[in-house]
């Protein structure tokens, strides 16, 4: 229940603004970087702050951190309430600090929970954060409409949620007692920026994030643009998303029946079509977003399913995914829903923004075929002839 409530809390509250953006960007006054830049800041929090959330656990144990960062989720939710510049973005501010703690810290609960099923709950855990994003990109005009809100008490909705989260994260942690051994554990953070594993996990994620949180902030913008109405663009990022559940459960299971590399490949190859056929044929958007929706949940769970697999243990986990999403988001942050606006201003289409996500699919390829061999970080590469047959069996049970 715990992991259920807090990973369906870690994407509405940037699911829920972009469906509307172009009411806040009109009621606001904002400038089309304004806008970037708030499109741009939880994904920014969430690789800034990533850092944070190794040493608050193992200062005051994994729950009491948890807490704290659906507290932040909760206040930043409920600052946004005023339908004012300023609110706006320090609400957003504060609930992506508490995004960056409760994904860093997601991993190291699945590690310590369920060691053995790290596959199967990181991918439910992923196929979780879809769904609060489908839920919020998808109801929250609806909801507009038929409470006669503004925007502003819209966004503030999901403080319920969060708050339901906050309750029993609050019972867990009083009943956890003493800190866990993430919390416990000596700090390997050094160790694990010269480890060439940690890098290739770091990158695959950075390469997703990236395509994720550019989908997430910008996609309905590109189909009003493309002649759809605002309900029914808000409706198609929550098809992506819903889409995007399924293929997120499945992807990291059938990457252990067989090998994770031809996963990897058809994540890739969805990803690159539907970008593409985004430009080339636009009113086949249902296609492209049924598409999309699989790469990004496919691929996605895959990268958080890396953190758990090439981590020792708990403690190194949480590291190691505060290593991966400060790089990993900050480079989403900058290359994604940032650089995505700035194209479109530059080139006055989304022409040439939907060609380069299609490009970044070959770089994507390469290093998520490295981060599939079935080594762990902080241990020595082993060696190929002894060991290739065991190699074999092992990514075929991992």
């Amino acid at each position: 229940m715990g992991l259920v409530l807090l990973a369906i809390n870690l994407r509405p509250a940037i699911g829920s603004v972009s469906p509307l953006l172009s009411d806040v960007q009109r009621d606001l006054g904002l400038s089309g970087a304004a806008v970037s830049v708030l499109t741009t800041l939880p994904v920014l929090c969430l690789g800034l702050f990533a850092t944070i959330a190794p040493a608050l656990a193992r200062r005051v144990g994994v729950g009491r951190a948890l807490v704290l960062a659906l507290a932040l989720i909760v206040i930043g939710l409920l600052v946004r309430l005023a339908p004012a510049v300023f609110p706006l973005f320090l609400g957003t501010l504060l609930a992506g600090v508490g995004l960056a703690i409760g994904n860093v810290l997601v991993p190291a609960v699945i590690k310590t929970t369920f060691p053995t099923r790290i596959r199967l709950y990181t991918g439910i855990s992923t196929a979780l954060l879809s769904g609060g994003a489908a839920l919020s990109s998808g109801v929250t005009v609806p909801l507009r409409e038929a409470f006669g809100t503004n925007w502003s008490t819209s966004l503030a909705l999901w403080a319920v949620p969060a708050v339901l989260a906050l309750v029993v994260w609050l019972v867990l942690a009083a009943r956890s007692g003493k800190p866990t051994a993430a919390a416990a554990a000596p700090s390997v953070m050094g160790a694990l920026l010269r480890d060439a594993t940690a890098w290739q996990a770091t990158v695959y994620l950075a390469l997703r994030a990236l395509a994720f949180f550019t989908a997430l902030g910008w996609l309905p913008t590109v189909l009003v643009t493309y002649g759809y109405g605002r309900a029914e663009a808000g409706a198609m990022l929550s098809l992506v998303m819903l889409v995007s559940i399924p293929a997120a459960v499945l992807a990291p299971v059938f990457a252990g029946k067989v090998t994770p590399r031809p996963v990897i490949v058809l994540i890739v190859l969805l990803g690159a079509v539907s970008n593409l056929g985004l430009v080339i044929v636009p009113d086949a958007v249902t296609l492209w977003a049924v598409l999309l929706g699989v790469a990004l949940g496919g691929g996605f769970a895959m990268a958080m399913t890396f953190i758990g697999l090439r981590s020792p243990d708990p403690a190194t986990a949480a590291q190691l995914s505060g290593m991966v999403q400060t790089i990993g988001y900050l480079v989403g942050a900058v290359g994604g829903p940032f650089a995505f606006g700035l194209l479109n201003t530059a080139t006055g289409g989304w022409t040439v923004p939907l060609v380069v996500a299609a490009v970044l699919t070959v770089p994507e390829l390469v290093v998520g075929l490295l981060v599939s061999r079935d080594r762990q970080v902080l241990q020595p590469a082993p060696r190929r002839a002894a060991e290739g047959g065991a190699l074999l069996e092992g990514a075929a049970t991992r």
